[in-house]
């Protein structure tokens, strides 16, 4: 019986590649490619001759086909990124449903001709996706699967945590710290930023305990961080603007506090210094902290203030320990202070609703294009830039990952949110 499972299989397979091959359904889509191109007005006149998008190169992979071309004098890169839905529809047109009668010419029996009939089904089903760059030459990759819309969720390694899987080969991203400091999140609500945030601390607090510590400020009014508020590796937590001064003062005075003692050391960074603690002050909703919102004056006060706060933890907290994590659902206009977006080299932006919001936190188009689904993000850091799926952590991933870390009501110094929640946070040692 196995055997003839396993030989039906074989044979359906054989067959339908043969069956495949003779509709002249090969999965090299270059000349359809060049034909959207044509046909989307991405050609150039040029007096009498019309300058094309020449192919210079193509190659297969495990995950689909990567195409090369040389775009026509006046064209430019952006030029076929805002048509990429164009290039995605025309390669999943639908094709012709092959019917019992269409499979009967390859000379099977009736069960492999049905089982066929059903795998024929099912790749007419499978959605097509692209990923366009630029190199010099305009590279299309065409994947034969779409990205997974669902990834697990595991920890990173030391100040090293998961950002997603890709599509080439299912390779996992992680985003390192120590070697980019500080991340600018965004998009549309309830598409990912917050799972993202979570999955981050819960990393850090899983791989580096000892030397995880928290500055939080959610500004959704606690619903997405108020979980870790009782353990040991949060100093401080707000829920309000007020109170948000109030922690990122306390992260502003411990990074001076660490400046000065590098300079007493004659040390230039914490690395050099052999210093392990590390400081991440999050912000779950940075718009809430937007002066120009502001409807009274002593409001607008106090969110330049905070403001202020944050562009200097961006601009001196890298060596000395900080890391900055800014999350927003309103990428317009100047929701992000300057000073943070431009140290951030690392940007992850989820689904947004227009190219404007998208080149808010990633200076280009892109995101606005982003399939409807929930934890697709581009990820992009100063030399590269990918889309991804962000992984999904679970309530019961949190609670059984901060239950160890849980400081007793005992040894809390107060129960309010905005008071730090432990002292000498951080041993200075000579090396």
């Amino acid at each position: 019986m196995l055997f003839e499972i396993l030989t039906t299989s074989l044979m359906g397979g054989i067959a339908l590649k043969a069956f495949s091959k003779s509709r002249g359904m090969s999965s090299n889509d270059s000349g359809k490619i060049q034909r959207i191109m044509s046909l989307s007005g991405l050609n150039v006149r040029d007096g009498k001759d019309t300058l094309t998008t020449q192919l210079v190169k193509k190659k297969q992979y495990e995950w689909g086909w990567e195409y090369k071309f040389r775009i026509p004098l006046g064209r430019s890169f952006t030029d076929y990124e805002v048509k990429q839905h164009v290039f995605e529809d025309g390669l999943n047109n639908r094709r012709k449903n092959i019917t019992f009668n269409d499979l009967r010419q390859l000379d099977l029996n009736r069960d492999l001709l049905l089982q066929l009939q059903q795998l024929w089904k099912a790749k007419l089903t499978e959605q097509k996706e692209i990923e366009l760059s630029y190199d010099g030459l305009l590279i299309v990759r065409v994947y034969d699967k779409p990205l997974a819309k669902e990834v697990p969720y595991t920890s990173g390694k030391g100040w090293c945590v998961p950002v997603g899987v890709t599509r080439a080969m299912n390779e996992s991203k992680y985003h390192d710290f120590e070697m980019v400091p500080h991340v600018v999140l965004g998009g549309a609500t309830r598409y990912g930023k917050s799972n993202f945030i979570n999955s981050t601390i819960c990393s850090l607090v899983h791989c580096e305990p000892e030397h995880t510590n928290l500055y939080l400020i959610d500004l959704k009014g606690g619903v997405e961080l108020c979980d870790y508020e009782n353990i040991k590796q949060t100093i401080s937590i707000a829920y309000e603007p007020h109170d948000a001064l109030h922690t990122l003062q306390l992260a502003y005075d411990q990074m001076r506090h660490i400046q000065r003692e590098l300079k007493r050391r004659g040390k230039k960074n914490v690395q050099e210094a052999g210093i392990k603690e590390r400081y991440f002050v999050v912000i779950d909703e940075v718009g809430e902290l937007n002066a120009a919102e502001a409807v009274t004056k002593e409001e607008k006060r106090l969110k330049l203030e905070c403001q202020t706060l944050m562009s200097q933890i961006a601009r001196l907290g890298a060596g000395l320990g900080f890391r900055l994590v800014v999350a927003t659902q309103y990428p317009v206009g100047d929701v992000i202070p300057r000073q943070v977006k431009q140290n951030a080299d690392a940007k992850l932006c989820f689904r947004v609703q227009s190219a404007v919001a998208s080149r808010v936190v990633l200076d280009t188009e892109g995101a606005e294009t982003l399939p409807m689904v929930k934890g697709r993000a581009i990820y992009q850091t100063a030399d590269k830039r990918e889309i991804l799926q962000t992984p999904l952590i679970t309530p019961q991933i949190i609670h059984d990952t901060i239950q160890p870390h849980i400081v007793a009501k005992g040894e809390c110094v107060e129960e309010t949110a905005i008071q730090p929640r432990r002292t000498d946070t951080v041993t200075f040692e000579e090396v």
